[in-house]
């Protein structure tokens, strides 16, 4: 199993990133109001669900882009830019409105955080090891 996964990383991590997505949407839409509780008043059911609709097209363009036999090189750099904003917005939430969230909201958003910043190095290390491929 990791034979495959380590062989095609890039087409693994958007895969996973698609289906991760789509699962935290359905979290999201089926879950906003005890999740808002639980994140801090900023965090509405509305907002929640608004990041749900979010999830839904980001992890669609993911498993769009994750099918392909050797994904688009471009797309793979547009998500590690999301990726990246998702992490430094992330961190200006952390930052600027601490004060808005409760503990659990900072631990949620910390670890989402580092979970983005994996997945972002993880498809870096996947386009690095695509390009390679490709010039072998």
């Amino acid at each position: 199993m990791f034979a495959t996964l380590n062989r095609n990383l890039l087409k693994s991590i958007m895969l996973f990133d698609g289906v991760f997505s789509l699962a935290t949407a359905g979290l999201l839409f089926a879950f906003s109001g005890p999740i808002s509780g639980l994140v801090g008043p900023l965090a509405t059911p509305d907002v929640l669900r608004a990041f749900a609709v979010f999830f839904v097209f980001w992890g669609g363009f993911h498993l769009a882009v994750g099918r392909q036999e050797q994904p688009s090189p471009a797309a793979v750099r547009f998500v590690m830019i999301g990726d990246a904003l998702w992490v430094l917005g992330s961190v200006a939430v952390l930052v600027l409105g601490h004060g808005s969230l409760t503990a659990v909201g900072m631990g949620l958003i910390a670890v989402a955080t580092v979970a983005v910043a994996d997945i972002l190095l993880i498809k870096q290390i996947g386009l690095g090891r695509q390009r390679k491929a490709l010039l072998a």
